[in-house]
């Protein structure tokens, strides 16, 4: 899916940089390390986004051409209600191009509990009650068993809908 910067105030925004504007060699390079790439042209701009095994980059280049790799570019960022969106995403980006080493991938248990979590969320969000959740979760077998006051297993569906609350 491709968003334009005004629909997506976090997406990076980049310019070819004039001449004088950068010092030789220092050059950015935001297509270094992609196995897959898509390009949108937008009209106006190319929205791009590469990729490298589960990592993804995803930027807006401004201008009638794609300029040519290797060409200095600059970020543009909007001087509005959302600077602090903006310039964490410009921040995320340098250090994605600068130090491309793969973040560590989720454990097993990791992703287990973030889709536990969003699960819950998503049950509380539709109306679902505590025991409802934890049954559509656990099992109704489950929570027969384990369902009495101040249980291990009410609290961590307790505790499941508050971190979807969070993130």
């Amino acid at each position: 899916m491709f968003w334009r910067p005004e629909v997506l105030p976090a997406l990076v925004r980049l310019s070819p940089a004039p001449r004088p504007y950068t010092k030789p060699g220092a050059c950015l390079d935001p297509w270094w390390g992609a196995s897959r790439q898509a390009i949108f042209d937008t009209g106006d701009g190319f929205h791009v986004v590469l990729a490298d095994g589960p990592r993804e980059r995803r930027f807006w280049i401004e201008g009638k051409r794609l300029p040519k790799r290797g060409t200095p570019l600059r970020a543009l960022v909007g001087l509005d209600d959302d600077l602090e969106a903006q310039v964490v995403a410009l921040r995320r980006f340098h250090d994605a191009v600068m130090n491309p080493a793969a973040p560590p991938d989720l454990t097993p248990y990791q992703t287990r509990m973030l889709m536990r979590t969003l699960q819950a969320l998503d049950a509380h969000l539709d109306g679902a009650s505590v025991r409802e959740t934890a049954e559509a979760l656990f099992g109704a077998e489950r929570v027969r068993a384990d369902w009495y006051r101040n249980t291990p297993l009410r609290d961590q569906v307790r505790y499941l809908i508050r971190r979807g609350h969070q993130l």
